[in-house]
């Protein structure tokens, strides 16, 4: 996903998409284009939530129906097209855009300060 970023230097701006729309960082990318969320509150937080849920269930380290917020990141990465499941939400497995995902937010986290 953000190998398709293109350097650009525009101020405080590094990076434009194939739609012509800078962002800062390629973290920013993930977090506005890909998720679809705006930088309000506290991304960072959010930013690894997500990454520690894709790694949980990369690693079939499933939830319980009652935890809400596990249940919450299921639907939600099901409806996001990064994840794929049986017969039950609860054992879901990345698919290969949660994969690349995970990778990428990996990068963010080892290359840019999240």
């Amino acid at each position: 996903m953000i190998e398709k970023l293109i350097p650009h230097e525009c101020g405080e701006y590094h990076w434009i998409d194939e739609n012509g729309v800078s962002y800062q960082n390629k973290s920013d990318y993930i977090f506005n284009h890909i998720f679809g969320f705006c930088g309000c509150g506290n991304p960072s937080d959010m930013f690894m939530f997500i990454r520690d849920n894709l790694d949980r269930l990369k690693r079939k380290d499933w939830g319980e129906y009652e935890d809400k917020a596990y249940m919450m990141f299921v639907y939600w990465a099901d409806s996001k097209g990064f994840i794929d499941h049986g017969t039950t939400i609860r054992c879901s497995w990345l698919d290969d855009t949660g994969e690349e995902l995970l990778n990428d937010m990996n990068w963010c986290i080892e290359n840019e300060e999240i």
